[in-house]
């Protein structure tokens, strides 16, 4: 099946369009989602947000949606060829010293005002007239997918679901958390066939109380609850997952831990459909944790596309109503008493309840 082309000239029209309503004579798309989503270019995230060769890949776009894409020297071709936006190159890597910055600042400089995003513009790169803020017009552009963008969350999903089962099957006792972790990412990226950026929490034992907590050196023993969240990019596009294992045969405390998650996770699945208030989601999963005895701290869910966390972000009192073709995972939890569980499923809002995204066994015992 041929995959739909990412519809990128319409995107930046868009993104124009938005940026005239506020104001502004032209935008500059900084933050790595908007410009993945604009020109299809993928930020290396290895390289963390200050990497000095490099200024890093931005958009200026005029109110017609057309305009430039500026990017190192050697970057030229990290892209796609678009419509009506021309490629314009600063220099990056020299033996000479390095002035990717300030080469640059000169070329974004222009007249009018400009509508940025604030939280990825360096402060180096600012403009020097009063700017307009676009995060949040720019950011509902992506709530609801297209369906090119689907087809990119669903092979990211396909990658994480293949972590996931790899977890289930190579969690023994004796394993430690880095050594399973290296493991199951290994298989992911023979899945995807490429380098697969990796946001994970890896747990078990006595720290399943933690939350939001990477591998360590910790060997599983058994009788242990184990569980993998992986959060996983592939060309731009992020999926979401988790699941909760033990190893070897799961005390009454843990099953009925385990069976409420689940329980609250398909009460939420079959509410992920249009006009579902998505703090009305999050009162209802969370309620059904709190009626079972157990609650968490986090999020319910959130919003998943070209950002790991997005809108909608399902919390208690959000006011944002769920549309057909949001993204969306779910990941109810519970701790308590020395013990923790936390299932989760990425899905696409549709008229009949979140359809699934991701695909592994939830079944405690391993």
């Amino acid at each position: 099946m041929v995959a739909p082309i990412e519809p990128f000239a319409e995107r930046c029209r868009r993104a124009a369009a938005a940026a005239a309503s506020l104001g502004a004579d032209r935008v500059v798309a900084s933050d790595h989602g908007t410009v993945r989503w604009l020109t299809g270019r993928e930020s290396e995230i290895g390289w963390g947000p200050m990497y000095p060769i490099s200024a890093g890949t931005h958009v200026m776009l005029d109110p017609d949606g057309r305009g430039r894409i500026f990017c190192a020297e050697g970057e030229e071709a990290a892209g796609p060829a678009i419509e009506g936006l021309e490629v314009v190159t600063y220099p990056g890597y020299t033996v000479t010293p390095l002035r990717a910055y300030p080469a640059l600042k000169k070329l974004l400089d222009g007249g009018g005002r400009v509508a940025i995003e604030p939280h990825a513009l360096p402060i180096a790169l600012a403009p020097s007239a009063d700017p307009i803020d676009a995060t949040h017009a720019l950011a509902i552009l992506r709530l609801r997918k297209d369906p090119a963008e689907i087809a990119c969350i669903e092979r990211a999903a396909r990658v994480a679901s293949v972590g996931q089962r790899t977890f289930r099957a190579c969690a023994e006792p004796g394993i430690t958390e880095i050594v399973l972790f290296s493991t199951l990412h290994a298989a992911m990226e023979k899945e995807a066939g490429t380098r697969v950026p990796v946001l994970p929490d890896l747990i078990s034992g006595p720290r399943m109380a933690l939350v939001g907590e990477p591998p360590t050196d910790r060997r599983l023993e058994a009788g242990d609850l184990a569980l993998a969240d992986l959060v996983v990019r592939v060309d731009g596009y992020w999926a979401d997952s988790c699941t909760t294992i033990c190893l070897g045969k799961p005390t009454d405390a843990m099953r009925r831990l385990h069976d409420a998650c689940v329980r609250a996770l398909e009460i939420g699945i079959a509410m992920t459909r249009p006009g579902t208030v998505a703090g009305d989601l999050d009162k209802r999963v969370r309620g059904a944790m709190g009626e079972a005895g157990y609650e968490y701290p986090h999020h319910t869910g959130h919003g998943v596309g070209v950002s790991f966390h997005e809108e909608p972000r399902i919390v208690p009192d959000a006011s944002v109503v769920l549309e057909e073709g949001m993204v969306v995972a779910l990941e109810p939890a519970g701790v308590g008493h020395g013990i923790g569980c936390r299932t989760e499923h990425l899905m696409v809002v549709t008229s009949g309840g979140g359809r699934l995204l991701t695909d592994y066994p939830f079944g405690l015992e391993s």
